[in-house]
């Protein structure tokens, strides 16, 4: 090989080993971000995956356990996001909580109206806001619930009773008054959080179970008469949720096997994006590690 060939290639060598080791350090940061994405929640990979730029949701029990992570995890996608509350207070400090994320004044993210859920009326007029406020309504998420023990054997219809009106009652009237826009474009996003006790009966959670049964035979109905018009119903079924409550309820229980609410959140957007058109009618269990 010629000297003067040598010569050059020794010159470079020193250039070419620092842009590889560049280039490798670049490579490890990049891999080191993902799978910190990955170690570090949910909403932060679905980030990437779904852009809800152009949606407006109503979000009803945006103020329970779990909905100040779906009410992030939503935003983050870059959703418009109204809440219709019974207590403003709440609703003021939840949105309050979301700094930047939540928009401005003129150009707000996040709208926080009083309007009782279960009240046709009330939602009839809370959908008329979102609609003067973006033009549109495109999704509803559905987070209502709790728990409340009632055994089978007492026959007690009052509970049964009291746990319908707070959850099925309330979720059929909301959804209800969101059907009309949302048929009038041709595209919706039903989605409701339930309880894999609608599948299966525990002890002393007979309501529970018959109202959260009832609420996924709602559902599939809905889905098989909404299904042609670009319009998907879908529940999402957590088993345990690890929340304050069930955490008190439970003290010897080991609550990293229970479901976070990010996980949640993350099966309700991926529900409510474009990407999800061809499930309708499905029973999503969230079982986690239990």
């Amino acid at each position: 090989m010629p000297a003067g060939l040598l010569h050059a290639l020794h010159g470079e060598l020193p250039d070419l080993a620092a842009e590889l080791e560049q280039f490798v350090s670049m490579q490890q940061s990049e891999i080191a971000r993902l799978l910190h994405a990955i170690d570090h929640g949910h909403i932060a990979i679905l980030a990437a995956m779904f852009d809800l730029s152009k949606r407006a949701v109503i979000l009803t029990g945006a103020t329970g356990n779990i909905g100040p992570t779906v009410l992030r995890a939503y935003v983050e996608q870059g959703a418009h996001v109204a809440i219709p509350v019974r207590n403003e207070a709440k609703g003021a400090a939840l949105r309050e909580s979301l700094g930047d994320l939540a928009g401005s004044a003129t150009d707000p993210r996040v709208i926080i109206g009083a309007a009782e859920p279960g009240d046709r009326g009330a939602m009839d007029s809370f959908v008329e806001l979102v609609l003067r406020s973006w033009g549109r309504l495109d999704i509803i998420a559905n987070l209502i619930g709790g728990y409340t023990s009632s055994d089978a054997a007492s026959g007690d219809l009052a509970a049964f009773r009291a746990y319908w009106d707070q959850k099925i009652a309330t979720i059929v009237t909301a959804t209800a008054a969101c059907l009309r826009p949302m048929r009038a474009r041709g595209y919706g996003r039903i989605v409701s959080v339930g309880s894999t006790a609608a599948l299966k009966g525990e002890k002393g959670a007979a309501g529970y179970a018959m109202a959260n049964a009832a609420l996924l035979r709602w559902t599939e109905s809905l889905a098989e008469e909404t299904k042609r018009e670009g319009i998907t119903a879908n529940c999402v079924l957590p088993r345990i949720i690890d929340t304050p409550a069930n955490r008190a309820a439970m003290p010897k229980a080991d609550p990293s096997r229970w479901a976070t609410a990010a996980e949640i959140a993350a099966v309700v957007v991926f529900l409510s994006s474009d990407e999800a058109s061809g499930i309708t009618g499905a029973a999503i269990p969230i079982t986690a590690r239990t």
